[in-house]
């Protein structure tokens, strides 16, 4: 997340896709451990839980773990607690020192957190990370909006920067906010950096947040998991495992570590 983003007013707006918390609850069965990485405020982590599984989240924003750990405390029972294992961790997802001597049966990366690496080092060393905190035959799973058709037939001219869209409404602590977006695409760099106005119902002035992403189409992604040793890469178009094609507005990757 940006740093000159509001924590609560992110977690509200950016608050995944429909169906995303039954497929990863779903593709983590029987799963001992689950490493989320970019947890945010643990709206999937939290529903994760699992008598005797591990859990741990790591981001590198402070605001948002706060928010984790305030929705973790009011949503499980001491009796949970005892038979939960649950981690929170301060990190960089690229961190080469990242949970050393760990290991993990399932790595999430919901809502599109893959594209907070805006750089081809962030990513690699991401992915190597991830390879690294596997256990053998353990998956990656992760979603993110599907970038193909966009790159593909889209060019920064048919975009105004002044130009502002409605994203939705939201409800935080009692109060109506409406969310606008604006945008600033660099297609050679792919990389878009998008500012949020939110503004209270009844109120004149918008509070401003900036998203910085850089999206990856379908071939990328598949080259760099290739590259971190990933040996079976699938690619599917939606959470009910829709077949993947470039014309698909979501991408859902589940990526198998060796077996050995």
């Amino acid at each position: 997340m940006s740093d000159t983003y509001d924590a609560g007013l992110y977690a509200a707006v950016h608050d995944g896709n429909p169906g995303d918390v039954e497929f990863y609850r779903a593709r983590c069965a029987g799963a001992r451990s689950v490493l989320e990485l970019g947890c945010g405020d643990a709206r999937v982590l939290a529903s994760l839980a699992a008598p005797g599984r591990v859990r741990v989240g790591v981001d590198i924003d402070d605001e948002l773990l706060e928010l984790a750990r305030a929705r973790l405390a009011g949503s499980e029972s001491p009796e949970a607690t005892e038979r939960v294992e649950l981690e929170l961790v301060h990190a960089d997802m690229a961190d080469p020192t990242l949970l050393v001597g760990r290991r993990f049966d399932r790595i999430v990366i919901p809502h599109g957190g893959l594209y907070c690496l805006l750089d081809d080092e962030t990513l690699a060393a991401t992915l190597r990370n991830v390879a690294r905190l596997l256990a053998p035959g353990g998956q990656l799973i992760l979603d993110a909006w599907a970038a193909d058709e966009f790159h593909r037939e889209s060019e920064p001219d048919d975009q105004v920067e002044s130009w502002l869209e409605r994203v939705k409404s939201v409800e935080l602590e009692g109060d109506e906010w409406e969310v606008l977006e604006r945008s600033r695409w660099d297609k050679p760099t792919q990389r878009i950096d998008a500012t949020y106005l939110h503004v209270r119902v009844g109120d004149e002035e918008a509070v401003e947040g900036l998203l910085r992403q850089r999206y990856l189409t379908s071939d990328q992604l598949r080259e760099r998991l290739s590259a971190a040793g990933f040996d079976r890469i699938e690619l599917a178009g939606g959470f009910a495992g829709e077949p993947w094609d470039d014309d698909a507005d979501l991408l859902v990757v589940v990526a198998h570590a060796p077996l050995h």
